[in-house]
């Protein structure tokens, strides 16, 4: 398929209504803020059953975070190894993508579930 045909195909489907009548939509996803602690996360993750959570900051979606993450987490955080992933911090610091991609270290709470994908 040539880069025409499929920028044409793309938008095709692009154009096409999208039926969610078979899908299963969450009407009350769980949500945590994004400084919940890992302990705090790891207890609800347990208590309540979930494999994964949305993170949000005053309302906005600015991450998710798993199962899977959150025990590498606490993996890194009991072996002292600082995680150096975006979606999860367990430093005192950590990186944040300025508005032109470039990384800078900010402070954060440690021991904290943060997602610096978008700050704004």
């Amino acid at each position: 398929m040539s880069p025409e045909d499929q920028k044409k195909w793309e938008e095709e489907e692009m154009g096409q209504k999208v039926s969610f009548e078979q899908c299963h939509i969450d009407p009350a996803p769980f949500q945590l803020v994004e400084r919940t602690s890992l302990l705090k996360v790891h207890s609800i993750f347990s208590l309540v059953g979930v494999n994964h959570a949305y993170v949000t900051a005053i309302g906005r979606l600015v991450g998710v975070v798993g199962l899977k993450e959150l025990r590498k987490a606490i993996e890194n955080s009991n072996s002292g190894i600082v995680q150096s992933q975006p979606h999860l911090s367990t430093s005192s610091t950590q990186q944040v993508l300025t508005p032109d991609g470039t990384p800078t270290e900010t402070p954060s709470h440690p021991n904290s579930m943060s997602s610096t994908a978008d700050k704004s």
